[in-house]
């Protein structure tokens, strides 16, 4: 077996080849190391990662879990199964669950909820994912329209300074540490008037979709993204509250407040990640510090719409895998990769869900064979990495090279 999914692989690199006008010297050595890595013969996870990993930046781990959340496959190379580390838009996934579980408790369908239960999110409404910027936030016009389901899928028309990348509002990066309501709704006020899409109508991939669904959550319940973040998610599952913090600028390091960074911002270990992911892959149930399970911690219908296609007609404008060839589809936080993707129903048959980050943290749900997956990484510089081949690309090659052996090993 080759260390790679060759189609993609040719597509992207020769791309990268034609659209290079020169070499750029100081990526050769990396160059030579990442290709090597790519392109060598692997038979087996564990010579597979280690492949890999020869071309991380800090190194790497992987966990592979069964249906019942066991653990029953990890390795790890220099990078621990408990380090917390930044994991990009693996947050996505996260501020999605969050979202859910805020619904979920309002409606006491959810347990270990602190104060966020029994209609305490109700400002404009009880809190669900048709309540709309006009109801919560007072947005009037088209704007107003926007409904929570649409920023969690990024469909709502909200893009980046006018244009269809992926880009963000710099306000969102340059908060202060515990701003206030008004500067926060500044924030989302210039994302709003920064915008010319049409909610529903286009499906465009930036952060500016989550900021605003955060800053719903925070009106609709009266308490700060970091009181419904700890209350939701940190304190149930036992994450380390000193750790599991949102920053808005992962790549800097520096104090900024991270309650309207949904789409990036959280620093979090693959062990803790895997308490939270089993939710879905068990539709519904959760783990805890000491590795028992949280009974409804979601309910089946939150679970089933975190997962399910959410474009509703929309078309794919910006989607940073067009240049793979991947036209994926998008749930709530999560791209739905499957070979059929105009056909949601033939989509689900072949279907893995996962929330890749930039940097390449890759958490992936496989629930046709019934497991879940971590590859934790942390690929912001270039000591190993090439630059014009993304860290997501290089830990998308990897997982797309490990899933027939991981098949082998569970029999599906």
């Amino acid at each position: 077996m080759k260390f790679i999914f060759s189609l993609i692989f040719v597509s992207v690199f020769s791309s990268i080849i034609v659209n290079c006008q020169k070499p750029v010297s100081t990526d050769k050595n990396a160059l030579s190391l990442l290709v090597a890595g790519i392109l060598g013969s692997c038979y087996s996870l564990d010579s597979c990662f280690d492949q890999y990993a020869k071309t991380t930046d800090e190194g790497a781990s992987f966990q592979v879990f069964d249906g019942s959340g066991n653990r029953f496959y990890a390795r790890q190379s220099l990078l621990d199964y408990n380090t917390y580390r930044p994991i990009a838009s693996g947050s996505k996934w996260v501020t999605a669950i969050t979202t859910m579980r805020a619904i979920d408790c309002n409606t006491s369908s959810a347990t270990d909820c602190g104060s966020v239960t029994n209609g305490s999110c109700a400002t404009g409404g009880a809190l669900s994912l048709s309540r709309t910027t006009g109801d919560v936030l007072g947005w009037t016009g088209t704007k107003g329209t926007i409904t929570l389901r649409q920023l969690l899928s990024f469909t709502s028309g909200l893009n980046a300074g006018g244009g269809n990348g992926s880009g963000q509002a710099t306000c969102i990066s340059s908060l202060p540490v515990g701003a206030s309501g008004t500067q926060k709704d500044s924030c989302v006020n210039e994302i709003r008037d920064q915008s010319t899409g049409t909610p529903g109508a286009l499906y465009q991939y930036n952060s500016n979709h989550m900021a605003v669904a955060q800053r719903m959550l925070e009106i609709s319940c009266g308490k700060t993204w970091d009181t419904i973040f700890r209350q939701l998610i940190v304190n149930p599952l036992g994450w380390d509250v000193n750790q599991a913090v949102w920053k808005g600028n992962f790549r800097t390091g520096e104090d900024t407040d991270g309650s309207l960074s949904g789409a990036y911002g959280l620093s979090i270990s693959p062990e803790h990640y895997a308490r939270m992911l089993n939710v879905l892959l068990t539709n519904g149930t959760a783990k805890n510090a000491a590795g028992g399970n949280i009974a409804n911690f979601l309910s089946t219908t939150s679970v089933r719409e975190i997962l399910s296609d959410q474009y509703n007609g929309a078309k794919i404008g910006y989607s940073q895998f067009s240049a793979f060839g991947y036209r994926w589809q998008y749930g709530l936080g999560n791209w739905r990769f499957c070979t059929t993707t105009d056909i949601p129903a033939e989509c689900d048959k072949d279907l893995i869900s996962h929330s890749i980050g930039i940097n390449g943290f890759f958490p992936w749900l496989d629930k046709n064979r019934n497991y879940m997956a971590i590859l934790a990484v942390n690929n912001i510089g270039r000591k190993n990495g090439l630059s014009l081949l993304p860290a997501s690309s290089t830990s998308l090659f990897f997982a797309e090279t490990v899933r027939p052996l991981i098949h082998q090993q569970i029999g599906k």
